[in-house]
C-alpha cells in the first residue's frame, strides 16, 4: 500500500534526520569550549602552598594563555600540561611534588582552556602553537634547552609526547593517562564523554567533528609519536580502572618508544589518579625520574 510506504520512508527521514542531528550536536559540544561554558577552578596554589606567579603569554595566533610559573633551585624545569577541558589547578599537586624536589615549574594551558582565548579544541593539532609558546617563555626566563621535561595529563600527555617528538631539546617525558591515538580511545571516550554507546554513534560523531575542524583525527597519534622518542626517554603511567581512554593506550605507547622507557601501570588506579592513589610511590618515581634525565 502506497500510504505504508510513504509513512515507512517519512519515518527512514526522521530517524535519520534526528541521529544527524545529534550526532553533529555532540561533536560540536565536544570541540567548543567557550568560555561561558568552563568551570572556575576550585583550588588556588596556596592551598597547596605551590609557590608561584601567574603568568601571561601570546601564542602566535595572538591568543593570551595563562600559567603559572616558579624559577628552578636545581637548574632544571618541568612543563606541566593539563588535558581536556581541564586547567591548571588541575596540576597544582604535581607542581607541588616537582617544587619542593627543587624543580622550576611551569603549569601551562592552551586554547579554549582556563581563562584563556579561543573557543576551538583540536586536541593537540594546533595546540602544539601554544607548547612552542610556551617553551620559548621557559628559554626567556633562564631556562636551558636539555635541562626542560614535561609532564602531561589525558590529552595533555599526548600533546607532551607530540611536541618532544618535534623538540629534540626537550630532555624528558612523563606521560599520564595519556590516549595512544584518537582512533583507538573514540570508543571509550565517545561513550564517556556523551553517554551514548559507541556503536553506532561514534563514527558519526568523529565525521562531524573531523568535518567542524578540517582536520583528519588520525592526524593525534601519541604512538607515533612516541616512535620517534629515541633520544628522549619516556615514563608511560596507565591505570587499569581507566574508563576515559583505552586502557591498552599505555602499553601501545610504551611498546612504540625506542629510546630510554619506563612504564608504571596498576589496576586499580582511575583516569589521571597515580597522584591520589599512589602519592607516595608518584612522587618517587616523578621526581626520580626527571633528575635523573635532567640534571
Amino acid at each position: 500500500m502506497v500510504w505504508v510506504r510513504n509513512s515507512v520512508l517519512l519515518l527512514l527521514v526522521v530517524l535519520c534526520s534526528g541521529f544527524g542531528w545529534v550526532t553533529y550536536d555532540q561533536a560540536r559540544t565536544l570541540v567548543y569550549h567557550p568560555k561561558f561554558e568552563r568551570k572556575p577552578a576550585t583550588i588556588m596554589p596556596e592551598l597547596v602552598d605551590l609557590q608561584v606567579q601567574e603568568v601571561v603569554i601570546t601564542n602566535a595566533q595572538g591568543m593570551r594563555l595563562f600559567g603559572y610559573f616558579a624559577k628552578s633551585n636545581n637548574g632544571a624545569y618541568v612543563l606541566l600540561q593539563h588535558g581536556y577541558k581541564a586547567s591548571r589547578s588541575d596540576l597544582l599537586e604535581e607542581a607541588k611534588v616537582l617544587q619542593d624536589a627543587g624543580f622550576g615549574v611551569l603549569i601551562s594551558s592552551v586554547r579554549a582552556h582556563d581563562k584563556n582565548d579561543g573557543d576551538q579544541i583540536s586536541f593537540g593539532v594546533q595546540e602544539m602553537q601554544d607548547l612552542q609558546s610556551w617553551y620559548d617563555f621557559l628559554l626567556g626566563q633562564g631556562a636551558q634547552a636539555g635541562k626542560i621535561g614535561i609532564l602531561g595529563n589525558s590529552m595533555g600527555a599526548s600533546m607532551a609526547i607530540e611536541y618532544a617528538s618535534r623538540n629534540p631539546d626537550v630532555a624528558a617525558v612523563v606521560s599520564v593517562s595519556s590516549f595512544s591515538s584518537l582512533q583507538d580511545t573514540i570508543s571509550v571516550s565517545v561513550q564517556y564523554f556523551t553517554g551514548l554507546p559507541s556503536f553506532p554513534f561514534a563514527p558519526a560523531i568523529v565525521w562531524w567533528a573531523e568535518w567542524i575542524l578540517g582536520m583528519d583525527v588520525a592526524q593525534v597519534n601519541a604512538t607515533k609519536a612516541a616512535a620517534k622518542l629515541c633520544q628522549t626517554p619516556i615514563l608511560v603511567m596507565q591505570g587499569g580502572a581507566d574508563v576515559v581512554v583505552s586502557v591498552s593506550s599505555g602499553k601501545g605507547i610504551y611498546d612504540a618508544a625506542c629510546g630510554d622507557k619506563e612504564f608504571w601501570f596498576e589496576d586499580d588506579v582511575g583516569h589521571v589518579k597515580f597522584d591520589r592513589q599512589r602519592p607516595i610511590e608518584f612522587a618517587q618515581r616523578v621526581t626520580g625520574f626527571f633528575r635523573q634525565h635532567l640534571l
